[in-house]
């Protein structure tokens, strides 16, 4: 057996930070939203390698992390191992193991991690119950002469108890708790018949869920079971059709409340066509069709083209607005009260998208972005109810990248005009990195690793996003100074050693002027400095 390694070093990830906003933006990552363009990224379904995720579960992203293994030949028949072991601060402990085996016809991969630790929800987190999340994920395909079937199953748990501080009101003292397990399931077949290709695939989920968020005041519990059927179906540049199918049941297991949720989506695209004008001129890249919502039909547009240096991109989204189990009503108005034995929430939610890119002709990468985001129809928690809203944003992206002999410094700055209930609220954020890479003693050492430096200015705002209940909320007022983070990521690879050191927050100091209790701050105090030490060892046979 031929042993493989390199060794990670990632160390020092310094911060310095001016308080704490309810927008998670904590040094610890841990309820981190992401940002596209100081736009919030939330209420949207995500892909875990094959499997679909949906997008009722709350930011996936800091919570599970997938293994990959180094790609070799496909025409090699090879068994590849991997293990991965971390520890540290705040009772940190993450096992990630995997298995992968390729021949000529046939993949198997398995792939695990399990991570638990105290800093979930920094000190008000429950030490003898610490934060705890898994997967386990099945992937096996198979090639046969003119088609191809691949299967991908996955098990994936959370479970968090918590105190937000026993110590200032009695009333706090039950530990707060969210449980989610879910299993999720693809199916597919990848054929050729009479020159038209096809790519059928199946995903379901079977999901529960349950809150008890005393502080909040949320007490839910549901099931979802959903099903999608996806069917690709392309001949050359002649066709391209796409076709999804989904629906979702749900049922609330508090108020036995029952009631389904269907979806159709039917596109087409086409790509580099032309416009008849006398001359044919390159029309770009289009995908149009239709959404089907029950009695609700919507356009399904993204279309791409480059007119010399400027590029233009303009999409839409469509779907369901967010299901929400617990005590508060829906109402479609200020003016319209919906009966507490109804759904009202099967509206559709709209998101249009505008993006428009300038390239400069200079010898580094220097861009510029103009992006416009509408969207219709997301919930929005209100006093002692939910309701629909509208909102708008528009934010420039100016990017630059220079290169170095030994590395690459990028600078990324985006500016928000105004505040609203889909953006960040802060009118600057910046990102400044510095990419190195460098190789020593006959190639039998290298060193890798990137410097960064993020600034974000002050948020005033009336505006903030609510993590418990995933969505944007209106507040009396925000007032979070400026956030600055310097960080640095390194990795070492030395012949066949594999050790890792993670260093976060490592100053571990906060300004002493903000209150972080819960008796005068909305959220919970951010983790302190988190360090962290494994080892990593991959086998090739």
């Amino acid at each position: 057996m031929n042993f493989k390694s390199k060794l990670l070093f990632l160390i020092c990830s310094l911060s310095v930070s001016n308080g704490q906003e309810v927008i998670p933006f904590d040094i610890s990552s841990q309820f981190a939203v992401p940002i596209s363009n100081n736009q919030l990224i939330w209420n949207t379904d995500r892909s875990f390698k094959k499997l679909l995720i949906d997008r009722s579960t709350k930011n996936f992203r800091q919570k599970f992390t997938n293994l990959t293994f180094e790609e070799l030949p496909n025409d090699s028949t090879y068994v590849k191992s991997k293990f991965i072991y971390e520890f540290g601060d705040y009772g940190f402990d993450k096992l990630s193991v995997g298995l992968k085996k390729h021949s000529k016809n046939n993949n198997f991969e398995f792939t695990g991690m399990k991570k638990s630790f105290f800093g979930q929800y920094s000190e008000f987190a429950n030490s003898e119950t610490p934060p705890l999340s898994l997967f386990y994920q099945f992937d096996y395909s198979k090639s046969f002469e003119r088609s191809k079937i691949y299967s991908s199953l996955g098990y994936f748990r959370e479970n968090s108890n918590f105190l937000f501080d026993s110590s200032l009101d009695s009333n706090y003292s039950e530990p707060s708790n969210e449980f989610s397990d879910f299993i999720s399931l693809t199916l597919g077949n990848i054929f050729s018949k009479n020159n038209f290709n096809f790519d059928l695939q199946l995903n379901h989920i079977s999901k529960y869920k349950s809150s008890l968020i005393n502080e909040y005041n949320i007490n839910s519990k549901y099931d979802l079971d959903r099903n999608r059927f996806v069917a690709e179906i392309h001949k050359d540049n002649f066709l391209f059709l796409n076709i999804i199918l989904n629906n979702s049941f749900y049922n609330d297991k508090k108020s036995f409340k029952r009631f389904a949720l269907n979806s159709l989506t039917i596109t087409r695209q086409n790509y580099n066509f032309s416009v008849p004008t006398g001359k044919n001129y390159p029309a770009g890249e289009l995908i149009y069709g239709v959404d089907l919502f029950e009695d609700h039909i919507k356009p399904n547009i993204y279309y791409k083209n480059i007119f010399g240096n400027l590029d233009v991109v303009f999409k839409t989204r469509n779907q369901h607005s967010i299901v929400l189990m617990n005590t508060l009503d829906y109402i479609e108005s200020e003016e319209v009260l919906i009966a507490n034995d109804q759904f009202s929430g099967n509206e559709v939610e709209e998101w249009k998208n505008l993006t428009l890119t300038y390239y400069f002709n200079t010898k580094t990468d220097f861009s510029a972005s103009l992006k416009y985001v509408k969207a219709n129809n997301f919930i929005i928690p209100e006093a002692d109810r939910y309701k629909f809203i509208n909102d708008d944003m528009l934010s420039l992206q100016t990017k630059i990248e220079i290169p170095f002999k030994y590395g690459i410094i990028n600078f990324n700055h985006s500016y928000n005009f105004d505040d609203s209930l889909i953006s960040s609220n802060r009118a600057h954020i910046l990102n400044l990195d510095y990419l190195y890479s460098l190789s020593l003693i006959e190639n039998n050492l290298g060193i890798d690793g990137k410097l960064s430096f993020q600034y974000m200015s002050k948020n005033n705002s009336d505006y903030s996003f609510n993590y418990f209940k995933n969505m944007p909320e209106r507040n009396n007022n925000i007032n979070s100074d400026e956030y600055i983070n310097i960080a640095l990521n390194t990795e070492i690879a030395i012949s066949d050693v594999l050790l890792t050191i993670r260093l976060q927050n490592a100053l571990g100091k906060f300004y002493s002027n903000e209150d972080y209790s819960l008796e005068n701050h909305e959220f919970f105090n951010p983790m302190s400095s988190l360090l962290t030490f494994g080892i990593i060892w991959e086998f090739d046979d």
